[in-house]
């Protein structure tokens, strides 16, 4: 299983934060833009994590909250506090965030629905691509799992990287996962995510 510990800092400090590469591309070998992941685990606020994605062009089609941004570029983080059920923050280069919690692919519930803090989206522009940085509350993941983030809690994730409709469509995940075709919505494949 993939492992990643999450550094507990007192601000946001992306050089405090490890980097990992999203290059588990089964699906798409050749298509699959180089891409990574950072987390940080501010005390008191929440989790950050930054993806980066070294697409080009860049596809950013989708502006609404909760469309379609995995035909886009798009990057993905998924989160799971009990092993049952999981979070899906999707978004594009426009930061049109796609965010639900549910057990598997369908019958999910869009988190704007359920009354608790929304999930946070901060897109930007690098040297070489784009990337986004998610922001998830202690106080979301309280509402949602009934966890409290500190440090020395484990709880499992994957994130990825996606374009179904761009140049070149691809999928890559940070965590490997074992399906003849590509399928993000797998818990069963995440990796380990723990706060020290």
């Amino acid at each position: 299983m993939k492992e990643y510990i999450i550094p507990a800092v007192s601000t946001v400090d992306w050089t405090k934060a490890g980097k990992q590469s999203i290059d588990e591309c089964v699906w798409s070998p050749n298509a699959a833009p180089a891409a990574t992941v950072q987390a940080l685990f501010v005390e008191g606020e929440g989790l950050y994590f930054r993806l980066e994605s070294a697409a080009a062009p860049t596809r950013a089609e989708n502006t609404e909250a909760d469309s379609a941004v995995w035909e886009d570029s798009c990057l993905e983080c998924f989160l799971s506090f009990d092993n049952k059920s999981y979070v899906n923050l999707e978004s594009n280069a426009n930061g049109a965030l796609r965010a639900s919690v549910g057990t598997e692919r369908h019958g999910r519930k869009f988190l704007k629905d359920m009354g608790i803090p929304m999930p946070k989206t901060q897109p930007g522009l690098t040297e070489k691509g784009w990337e986004m940085v998610f922001s998830i509350s202690c106080e979301a993941v309280e509402a949602i799992w009934g966890a409290k983030l500190e440090k020395g809690l484990s709880f499992t994730g994957n994130f990825y990287s996606c374009g179904d409709k761009t140049p070149s469509p691809h999928y890559a995940s940070w965590s490997p996962i074992d399906t003849p075709a590509p399928d993000f919505h797998r818990p069963e494949f995440f990796g380990k995510l723990t706060i020290a």
